[in-house]
C-alpha cells in the first residue's frame, strides 16, 4: 500500500472518530456499560435514529462490544435495529465479522431495559 493511500485512510479513521460524542446512558448490574453518540442523533418527528455501542464485561459468544445504528420510534415505544456490528476487542476496534445491514424486524422496548433509558432521554429532548 503506497503512503498516500495509508494517509488518507488514517485520516478517515480520525475524522470519523472526532466527529462522535459517546454518553454514557446505563451501566447494567452484570456489568456491561451502554452509550450514544449524542453528535449523531437524527431526529424526524417522532422517529429518532441513533449510533448506540455496547461494551461487554464478559465476552458475548466471543464479543467484546457491539455497535448499531437504531431507528427508536417514540410513538409508538419501539425500535429497529438498521445495521449492526460485533467486536472482538472492549473499543470497536476489530470486527468479529461483517457488518449486518439487514434492517431487523421492529421490536417493542422492553420496561427497565437500556433501550428504554435511551428512549426517554432521547424522545424528551
Amino acid at each position: 500500500m503506497d503512503l498516500k493511500k495509508l494517509l488518507l485512510i488514517l485520516l478517515l479513521i480520525f475524522s470519523c472518530n472526532t466527529m462522535a460524542e459517546w454518553v454514557e446512558y446505563s451501566a447494567r448490574a452484570n456489568g456491561d456499560v451502554f452509550y450514544f453518540d449524542n453528535a449523531r442523533v437524527q431526529k424526524n418527528g417522532n422517529l429518532v435514529n441513533v449510533w448506540n455501542r455496547i461494551r461487554y464485561k464478559s465476552s458475548v459468544m466471543g464479543a467484546s462490544s457491539y455497535q448499531s445504528l437504531m431507528k427508536i420510534d417514540c410513538s409508538e415505544h419501539s425500535e429497529t435495529t438498521l445495521r449492526s456490528t460485533f467486536y472482538t476487542d472492549k473499543n470497536w476496534a476489530t470486527p468479529a465479522m461483517a457488518t449486518d445491514t439487514r434492517q431487523k424486524p421492529k421490536v417493542y422496548i422492553t420496561a427497565n431495559s437500556a433501550t428504554e433509558r435511551l428512549a426517554d432521554i432521547l424522545c424528551k429532548q
